[in-house]
């Protein structure tokens, strides 16, 4: 049986590429979903054997310098995507404001085809919107429902990617594994790393999201199979997902 290894991690800009890098070189995976990534990083992967595509999300000033920054699917086996915006629009990018997330951010999901053996493997990914204590708001629970909607509409997949909605505490969860497997398993409580993400040093936080934000998955329908799946910190302020996927 075919197995591509896949990680799916948010690398926060520019600001782990010393630990980022390193860490796809030692998994060398088939195939990358990052988010909240410089268009710019595609070319270290490029470097690397990497095809690339990426979908803007916003514009950020990352030390004096304005990028584009949204999601990208990398990967050494031949692939097409589309995407599909569920939250305004690739014309819609504008610069970020902290203040105004919703009105300043388009939100987006990507999807691979990858061939692979003759076969096709479809791979999703997002990022969703985040909100202020990790409980869904009118304005995530719109978008979320508008993106499952859209990909009602696809052939079957995996859909992974940083959701923003910690299991467990966020109710839009239960949507999703209405329709999907969570093949993260239970073991894993959070995927925040308290060691590099920046309320990792707060004394005064309304919960405990170390504990219990587990934002980062990977979610499967048949007939797609994630294996072996693991989180690996130190790497960004969230964890790395890594897994095997197969088609049953």
């Amino acid at each position: 049986m075919q197995k591509l290894k896949l990680i799916t991690l948010n690398i926060e800009t520019n600001k782990h590429y010393n630990t980022v890098l390193p860490f796809l070189d030692k998994e060398n995976p088939d195939v990358i979903c990052l988010q909240e990534v410089p268009e710019s990083f595609a070319d270290s992967l490029n470097e690397r054997g990497f095809q690339t595509s990426f979908a803007p999300m916003m514009i950020k000033d990352l030390g004096g310098e304005l990028h584009n920054i949204g999601i990208m699917i990398a990967s050494q086996l031949p692939f097409t995507t589309l995407s599909n915006y569920y939250h305004d629009s690739a014309s819609g990018i504008v610069l970020f404001d902290n203040e105004n997330h919703p009105d300043t951010t388009s939100f987006v999901y990507l999807l691979a085809e990858i061939i692979a053996d003759g076969d096709v493997y479809r791979i999703a990914t997002t990022h969703a919107p985040d909100t202020k204590n990790g409980k869904e708001d009118d304005f995530q629970i719109t978008c979320m429902n508008k993106a499952l909607e859209l990909l009602d509409a696809e052939k079957p997949h995996i859909f992974c990617g940083d959701f923003n909605m910690p299991r467990g505490y966020n109710s839009l969860h239960n949507n999703f594994i209405a329709k999907y497997r969570d093949s993260v398993p239970s073991t894993y409580k959070s995927s925040l790393d308290k060691n590099k993400h920046r309320l990792g040093d707060s004394k005064d936080l309304n919960q405990p999201i170390f504990d219990i934000f587990m934002v980062d998955y990977i979610f499967t329908q048949v007939p797609y199979e994630a294996t072996d799946v693991r989180l690996e910190f130190g790497v960004s302020d969230h964890a790395a997902v890594v897994c095997n996927i197969s088609k049953l």
